[in-house]
């Protein structure tokens, strides 16, 4: 399973998004992370689950990342990928 969060700050790092998941949300920890900087505004993580992770994990962690105001900038997330119903 990944899920796309956009709109994160654009100073934001690895252990930072990984800090908002797993302490802040309550999110298992993610098999990988990657960061991508869109022209110096904000960044977008992919976050990458098990294969078989439960679509329900998914929904879950998007409903809690969605309109969430980290660092000042409200938070958008969708699953891009889910293998398992």
């Amino acid at each position: 399973m990944q899920i796309l969060i956009g709109n994160l700050p654009a100073t934001v790092t690895l252990d930072d998004v990984n800090a908002l998941l797993i302490t802040q949300i309550g999110a298992p920890e993610p098999l990988e992370v990657s960061l991508n900087q869109g022209m110096g505004i904000n960044t977008i993580a992919l976050v990458q689950y098990a294969a078989d992770a439960p679509k329900a994990l998914g929904e879950a962690l998007v409903g809690k990342l969605r309109g969430l105001n980290y660092k000042g900038h409200d938070l958008n997330a969708t699953v891009t990928h889910n293998f398992k119903e």
